[in-house]
């Protein structure tokens, strides 16, 4: 991805205000832009009324998909800018993610924005089913905000992990930081990179390589000194790896960081340091989230998550 051209703004139905359209305006600062919004709707009470019968049914779903026509019709209103072209669509869906897949695969966004909100009722819990589905499905890059503001300090922080065996394959690290420079250079935002080593996982897997006697033959040394040098081995070869990756997104070095610790424990607090506005971190359907960086880790982060997919990746859903 070269520029930010067209962007899918995926607008709540049942909320007064739309910070993912807010945050998408904020793209059109160097260049023109497409914004599409989308609401996507479906009210199972409404479906499941045992009182209105096919016609009527037909007539209530009409109606409420004209009142979210408006709706979109009175946002391009009020948010009309220089640089910005507005499509709209509305549709009816079940399942919701589905429905927006089926967009994406139509208008073929290069960013889909969605916001998140707090569950009412799970403390710390921002994302619904339908967030997790387009973290893991989405084939464009997902940016999934939540209601905080981008001040002129906030910075885009890109999280890869050059030593993960399908970073090289599908060159997902090269995507994350591409997908990180466009967004900074389109946001005017400074774009950081940033890679965790666990130590402790290390030490319990040379523990039991040793135990093993697979050194043996390698080192003559005793077990304290073997596992000091293959640990700092380890460590060189993460930062020359790491610094490789970043050379054509992120070549100055105070922008790269190498933090080490548990990774739910280190990266919120380095994010927080760093002033992190967006944090972009790739993710596979397969897989579910790639690497450390699981369900817990995202859900604790307080910015706002970029999703960006392996080179080749395709969606499950159609």
């Amino acid at each position: 991805m070269q520029t930010i051209k067209k962007i899918l703004v995926v607008i709540d139905p049942d909320k007064p205000e739309q910070p993912a359209l807010t945050k998408a305006l904020l793209f059109a600062k160097q260049q023109p832009i497409t914004l599409k919004l989308l609401s996507c709707l479906y009210y199972p009470s409404v479906m499941a009324s045992n009182f209105l019968s096919t016609k009527q049914l037909e007539k209530t779903q009409s109606e409420i998909i004209q009142t979210n026509q408006t709706r979109l019709n009175n946002l391009i209103d009020q948010n009309t800018q220089k640089n910005v072209t507005f499509e709209t669509e509305v549709m009816w869906h079940w399942p919701v993610y589905q429905g927006i897949l089926k967009v994406v695969t139509s208008f073929l966004p290069d960013l889909v924005i969605k916001a998140t909100h707090p569950h009412k009722t799970i403390a710390r819990k921002f994302f619904t089913p339908t967030d997790w589905y387009l973290l893991k499905a989405c084939p464009a890059p997902v940016l999934l905000v939540k209601n905080r503001d981008w001040t002129e300090n906030t910075t885009i922080v890109a999280a890869i992990d050059p030593e993960h065996n399908l970073s090289a394959k599908s060159e997902l690290d090269r995507n994350i930081l591409n997908t990180g420079y466009v967004a900074s250079s389109a946001l005017t935002m400074p774009l950081q990179a940033i890679h965790c080593f666990d130590p402790s996982y290390w030490d319990i897997l040379l523990e039991a390589v040793d135990k093993s006697g697979m050194w043996a033959d390698v080192f003559s040394f005793d077990q304290e000194q073997n596992e000091s040098m293959v640990l700092e081995k380890l460590r060189y070869q993460h930062n020359l790896k790491f610094a490789k990756e970043c050379s054509e997104f992120v070549p100055n070095s105070e922008n790269q960081h190498i933090i080490s610790g548990d990774i739910e424990e280190v990266l919120p607090k380095t994010l927080g340091q760093l002033r992190a506005g967006i944090l972009v971190l790739g993710t596979t359907y397969r897989t579910g989230l790639l690497g450390s960086t699981a369900q817990k880790l995202i859900e604790t982060v307080d910015c706002d998550l970029l999703a960006v997919k392996p080179t080749g990746f395709e969606a499950p859903f159609h």
